[in-house]
């Protein structure tokens, strides 16, 4: 419920609302409910994060994060993305998916890692994309002169980054496991593996 409560939703909400009266002044056609809900969740992602909205994404729960994964991938098939660059969003969902359930043991062993696989869903793959789809579909594969690349491109260099990160976050995570168990498996051996010496 906290989402619903937040500042991106309610500009969503707000565009969408601005869409459904166009379309009832009969403006929009047949296309108009692929407009509306475009005009959502564009809302959704341009609109900044505010404190309270941080501090709302800091408390969502697994469930949810998982949610804001699968609203990002569908903005992006109704963006024109290109499909590579949604094979690439797609993997680091895929990641990400594997460790959310993992995300409140990290939390609770103050683990850092765990900040960083929320801020990745609530922020910075959310952030890639805010100023990439406010540029026209049929510019983003043309090159910048300042960048000297297509912002398809600078994207994607983004994306791998995330992934990269994800990938040290993950063997983060295994090793810490590992570590336990050898530790436990230390253990079980001192208190089991010799028998106590009878007098």
């Amino acid at each position: 419920m906290s989402y619903f409560t937040s500042t991106r939703h309610l500009v969503g909400v707000g565009l969408a609302l601005l869409g459904l009266l166009a379309h009832f002044l009969g403006w929009l056609g047949d296309w108009w409910l692929p407009i509306v809900a475009g005009l959502y969740l564009l809302g959704v992602l341009v609109t900044p994060r505010t404190r309270v909205d941080a501090q709302l994404a800091q408390e969502a729960d697994v469930g949810e994060l998982s949610a804001e994964l699968r609203r990002l991938q569908g903005t992006l098939r109704g963006q024109k993305v290109p499909p590579a660059i949604q094979a690439q969003t797609r993997h680091i969902a895929e990641q990400l998916q594997v460790l959310l359930p993992r995300l409140s043991k990290l939390e609770a062993q103050g683990d850092p890692n765990a900040f960083t696989v929320r801020q990745l869903v609530t922020d910075y793959l959310p952030g890639t994309f805010k100023n990439y789809l406010n540029i026209p579909s049929e510019l983003r594969s043309r090159s910048d002169a300042r960048l000297g690349k297509t912002p398809d491109a600078l994207v994607s260099e983004q994306l791998d980054l995330l992934s990269s990160t994800l990938d040290k976050v993950s063997a983060d995570s295994i090793r810490g496991d590992t570590t336990a168990m050898l530790a436990n498996g230390g253990f079980l051996k001192d208190k089991f593996g010799k028998p106590d010496l009878e007098l």
